[in-house]
């Protein structure tokens, strides 16, 4: 019969979710053993003791990794380049806008209305090139079957 699992196993099992899936699947299974096996050896070095320093040092080694492992996938440089598209986009359309030779109604409330759905469409359309362009990017990524 199978012990039941420490709740600091439990807690790292859970902890170890937040690793990029294909990495989770090749490892987690290996990484909970280690863990239980490095606990249970500090719990018979220091029968009784406190497994604080332990506990602190796991977690900041899984914060490190966790960060290194999504590094290496890719991930987060297509995220930086999905918001730096956008940004990039409506800032050489604004200032395209100054100089345009535009005139708007002279009515307040029509020139502001114009300026809100002009500003609306092109929200719109640079949030679909964005989520366009990041989908087909990542392609490659998601279909890859290796890590």
């Amino acid at each position: 019969m199978r012990s039941p699992a420490s709740l600091d196993t439990r807690l790292y099992r859970a902890a170890l979710y937040l690793y990029p899936p294909v990495f989770r699947r090749d490892f987690a299974a290996e990484m909970v053993r280690v863990f239980d096996a490095a606990r249970h050896e500090r719990l018979l070095a220091r029968p009784g003791g406190r497994l604080w320093a332990f506990r602190a040092h796991m977690w900041v080694d899984l914060a490190g990794a966790v960060v290194r492992q999504w590094l290496r996938t890719g991930w987060p440089v297509i995220a930086a380049l999905s918001i730096l598209y956008p940004l990039t986009a409506a800032s050489a359309l604004s200032s395209l806008w100054r100089r345009l030779p535009v005139v708007l109604p002279t009515g307040t409330a029509d020139g502001d209305i114009l300026v809100l759905e002009m500003l609306t469409a092109v929200v719109i359309l640079l949030v679909a090139a964005t989520i366009i362009l990041t989908l087909w990017f990542t392609r490659p990524l998601l279909y890859r079957r290796g890590g």
